[in-house]
């Protein structure tokens, strides 16, 4: 049996083993050829809210799939591009009417991450998306990534616990559950969510797709995202970072 080829948009080897770890449960019995990709992601090296975070996300997993082309001359099965985010969740003015019964907080800052994975079929590009849970940060953490000159989650995180390089280990997540949750566990979970509508090919469940808005020219023109009323844009310029040979078909087409 050919071995399923994943590509990775990063080199955080927590990134790999979660994608080992929910490609292996969702494709029980076949073989892996996970391959990593030092990508960017077109957003700021720490991105604030949600929209900024997914956006990084489907960068990096467009990356790699056309890194894993110009590498091996074929796009991969499977294309992953994970980004964590943080956003200010305004509590208190959400829920005025539970504020008169609870004390709740002002604000609330929230760690979380978006999962894309790619699959190409064809000509065409099939998405699924999943965030993943949110977990409030302290406020020790908070005053680093918003201080002068701010700080990036990760290392905001090895000041606070005395860490080096933790991003690249068990994350913010071990730290703040005391270890119940930690950075693999956490990625893969949401992963598997985003695998969801390439479990349901036989089915056609997911069949409804819509193409997304990107300019003619560009080299992943024909990208579609799978999911009802799915609308997002898509900066041709970052698209066309490595893509060699998705440029190549699209010239021989025109």
């Amino acid at each position: 049996m050919a071995a399923l080829s994943v590509a990775v948009g990063s080199t955080n080897p927590v990134k790999a083993d979660a994608a080992r770890a929910a490609f292996a449960a969702a494709f029980s019995g076949r073989p892996l050829a996970v391959e990593q990709y030092d990508v960017p992601s077109g957003v700021s090296a720490q991105p604030w809210g949600d929209a900024a975070t997914r956006e990084g996300a489907i960068h990096r997993a467009l990356a790699a799939a056309a890194c894993h082309a110009a590498a091996h001359g074929v796009a991969p099965h499977f294309a992953v591009g994970m980004e964590g985010g943080v956003e200010d969740d305004e509590v208190a003015a959400r829920h005025r009417a539970l504020s008169r019964h609870a004390q709740l907080p002002r604000r609330a800052t929230q760690c979380f991450a978006w999962m894309v994975v790619v699959r190409t079929d064809g000509e065409r590009q099939e998405v699924g998306m999943a965030r993943t849970a949110t977990v409030t940060l302290p406020p020790r953490i908070v005053a680093l990534m918003k201080g002068d000159p701010p700080m990036e989650l990760g290392d905001a995180d090895d000041k606070v616990f005395n860490e080096v390089n933790s991003k690249q280990k068990g994350g913010t997540v071990v730290k703040l559950t005391a270890g119940l949750i930690d950075r693999t566990d956490y990625y893969a979970h949401a992963l598997k969510l985003a695998l969801a509508p390439f479990m349901h090919d036989e089915t056609g469940l997911y069949a409804d797709v819509k193409e997304v808005a990107v300019t003619p020219k560009c080299p992943f023109h024909g990208l579609v995202l799978l999911g009802r009323n799915c609308k997002i844009l898509l900066p041709c310029s970052i698209l066309l970072v490595l893509a060699f040979s998705a440029s190549l078909r699209w010239h021989k087409r025109v």
